[in-house]
């Protein structure tokens, strides 16, 4: 079906279904929402050179994550895609995934992705704290929207969990059953997750009243393999009073390493070291025991990320293009007080 027809179904012009199909913010919600859910209804697609030629746009738009050492990309960052691409293709575009090396080359690859004006858009993930892809971005002006906000860039539009809420969830209920030594594995201290999840535990202990020298924060790569090396000197120290009872981990992958660093250790988890993780993946709830861990809503923070780019595209001023997404603790059997 063509536009024209679409339009004509709907008893609106062409420009309205046009506009509301690019997501521009002079086409109210409601309208927009009824195009795009005709669009759904009859599989409608703008071909892809008249779209060119009738808005300037290429009906592209990229996600940009860099490869950190050996990290990996698991199924919450397929989940991430999935929700984008849901969102994304009800407005005619489509979603291009890249990863640059998270190193010298990744502003260099990133330049060349923007020279090659190919894009309308883009996507960033695992934002750093002063970033500088972001102020590239910035200054080429194209625009984009960050997965996790940064701190010290200008002012941009962004989607990210409340993970600091997630950290003091996460020790406010280990210290409701009765631990004192919580220990944390994190993620790469570059990255502003990680520093944001551990302010969160930080404001977890200073809450309770505990002595953060009793409670270490160390860092991992992001794969079950490092979190597995840095666990087992936790659960080993010197004096073994000073081993904790219970390990927060920044995400389920450094959970499973953390849980495997207890049995090599002699240590049941959940009896003798209760662990919590984050992202509620598959793997946490088939894991023995089953890992209490944070959910936040993935599939629908791509959507999110999606939607706020399209209303980048469309002119929307960036200072108000934010959505912090909320957290809660599922509990299982992978804690309880301490032996």
């Amino acid at each position: 079906m063509s536009i024209r027809k679409l339009a004509q179904s709907l008893g609106l012009s062409v420009s309205t279904v046009s506009r509301a199909l690019n997501g521009y913010s002079d086409v109210n919600a409601a309208t927009r929402e009824r195009v795009e859910q005709a669009a759904r209804a009859i599989g409608y697609r703008p071909h892809p050179v008249a779209h060119r030629l009738a808005t300037g746009r290429t009906g592209a738009v990229a996600l940009v994550s860099p490869v950190l050492g050996s990290s990996r990309f698991d199924n919450s960052f397929a989940q991430m895609m999935h929700g984008v691409t849901s969102r994304l293709e009800a407005s005619g575009y489509y979603l291009l995934s890249m990863a640059l090396p998270g190193d010298d080359a990744e502003l260099p690859g990133l330049q060349r992705l923007l020279d090659a004006g190919v894009i309308d858009g883009l996507i960033l993930t695992r934002t750093r704290p002063r970033d500088a892809r972001v102020a590239l971005l910035q200054a080429h002006g194209i625009p984009f929207v960050t997965h996790g906000r940064t701190l010290h860039n200008e002012p941009h539009a962004w989607v990210d969990t409340d993970n600091e809420r997630a950290m003091r969830l996460a020790v406010g209920r280990l210290v409701s059953l009765g631990h004192r030594r919580i220990a944390m594995i994190n993620g790469p201290g570059e990255l502003t997750f990680a520093l944001l999840r551990r302010r969160g535990f930080e404001q977890g202990l200073s809450a309770a009243g505990l002595d953060p020298v009793q409670c270490p924060v160390v860092h991992s790569e992001l794969t079950a393999a490092a979190a597995q090396a840095v666990a087992i000197d936790l659960l080993n120290p010197a004096d073994r009073l000073q081993r904790p009872t219970a390990i927060v981990c920044a995400n389920d992958v450094l959970a499973l390493g953390a849980a495997m660093a207890c049995r090599q250790s002699g240590l049941r988890v959940g009896k003798d070291v209760s662990l919590t993780g984050y992202g509620n993946s598959e793997s946490a709830e088939f894991a023995d025991p089953p890992l209490t861990t944070v959910d936040h809503q993935v599939f629908e923070s791509g959507g999110h990320l999606a939607d706020l780019l399209l209303r980048r595209i469309a002119g929307e001023d960036t200072a108000v293009l934010h959505e912090l997404e909320p957290v809660r603790l599922i509990e299982r059997t992978s804690i309880s007080p301490p032996p």
